[in-house]
Formats: structure tokens, C-alpha cells, sequence
């Protein structure tokens, strides 16, 4: 399963375009209600399924908080040590998407990670989206999730023109050779606390 994520709520939506896309602000680092890239992600949900595209200002190493190796889900593969990077050395960043097809039902009036346990209401799905060297002044993260798509843990995607969706950036730190690197762009690491999140809902 994965990490908990009570994660993203409050965010502006501006309203969709003759495509169907969503504009969302992306929330700071673990401050969900404060923007660190207005207007930083965008959605298109379609009948074949919902695409994402985020724009967001590279974190600056050493300047924000950083995951440890260890803060993995239970069914993950062991993440390499996590250390800031600097100069010649950049960092990695993961985009993760959690689509809950049917958010009416999500437990608490909130969609979080009880509506991927088995058998939930809201059938909630897991996905890894992208991975990113931040290398420039700028991240990019963009990617496609497919109707009846499997995901990583929860429900596969059965409603994604009604799907509330959730996003998530985690950062791995700099950047490692070999299988570590590997590892460090697919796969998961962290907490809500130390990601930058954003949300679209078509009730907002």
C-alpha cells in the first residue's frame, strides 16, 4: 500500500478550456494551502482516460526537507540513501497521480488512502506517472493514465470523467548511478509532508 496521503484539498481551479482541461495551482511542500506554481498543473479527463501535465520552479537543493530511504510502503523495494544535491549534482522527483472514481463515496468526506483498501467504495487507485532529473530552473512532469489501467495499489481507472485526482511530486535527492538511479525515478518514497500536491475535482 501506499503512503498515506490525506493530501491535497483547497486548491484554485480556473476553470476548463475548449479541450476539457483543468488549470490547478501546486500547492508548497507539505502547505497545501499555499502556492508554490500558480497554475502549475493541468487535467483533461476523456472517456479513454485522464492526462496530466505539471510545470513547476526546481526545488533548490538544501532548501527544503528531504525523505529518508526508509520511508517506503511496506510492499515497496528499498530506496537508496536520500542526500541533498548541489552544483554539478541535481536531484530526482517523482510525479504520482491518485484517481478515485467514485469520490461521492470516499469515507470521511475526504479521499485518502482508506478509499484504496480493497473493496472501497470510492475505488481509489495508485500511479507513478513520471520521473525527472531536476537538471534546469524548471520541472516538467507529464504522463497518461488509461481507462482500466492497473495501478499500483487500489481500483484501476473506470470513471475518469468523474474521477477526483490527486497529485503528488516526491523528491529522492541527488541523483545516483547505476540501479540506485534507477530506482530513485520509479519508485516511491516520503509522505504528504514532503511532497507538493495539487487536486482537481469536477464538484470544485
Amino acid at each position: 500500500m501506499i503512503v498515506a496521503i490525506g493530501v491535497v484539498g483547497g486548491f484554485v481551479v480556473s476553470g476548463g478550456d475548449d479541450q476539457g482541461w483543468q488549470t490547478v495551482d501546486i500547492g508548497e511542500q507539505g502547505q497545501f494551502e499555499s502556492a508554490m506554481a500558480e497554475g502549475g498543473a493541468r487535467f483533461q479527463r476523456r472517456p479513454d482516460g485522464i492526462t496530466v501535465e505539471v510545470t513547476m520552479p526546481t526545488p533548490e537543493p538544501g532548501t527544503y526537507e528531504y525523505p529518508t530511504g526508509d520511508m517506503v510502503p511496506p510492499s515497496a523495494a528499498p530506496h537508496p540513501a536520500i542526500s541533498p544535491g548541489a552544483g554539478e549534482a541535481p536531484e530526482a522527483f517523482t510525479l504520482w497521480l491518485f484517481a478515485f472514481n467514485d469520490p461521492s463515496q470516499c469515507t470521511d468526506g475526504q479521499c485518502d488512502t482508506d478509499d484504496f483498501a480493497p473493496g472501497a467504495a470510492a475505488r481509489g487507485g495508485v500511479y507513478q506517472v513520471d520521473g525527472r532529473v531536476g537538471d534546469g530552473d524548471e520541472l516538467r512532469f507529464g504522463g497518461n493514465i488509461r481507462l482500466g489501467q492497473q495501478p499500483i495499489d487500489g481500483a484501476p481507472l473506470d470513471h475518469p470523467e468523474r474521477a477526483e485526482v490527486h497529485i503528488a511530486i516526491a523528491p529522492h535527492g541527488r541523483v545516483l548511478p547505476g540501479e540506485d538511479g534507477w530506482r530513485q525515478l520509479n519508485g516511491p518514497v516520503g509522505n504528504p509532508t514532503l511532497w507538493w500536491g495539487a487536486s482537481s475535482s469536477l464538484q470544485q
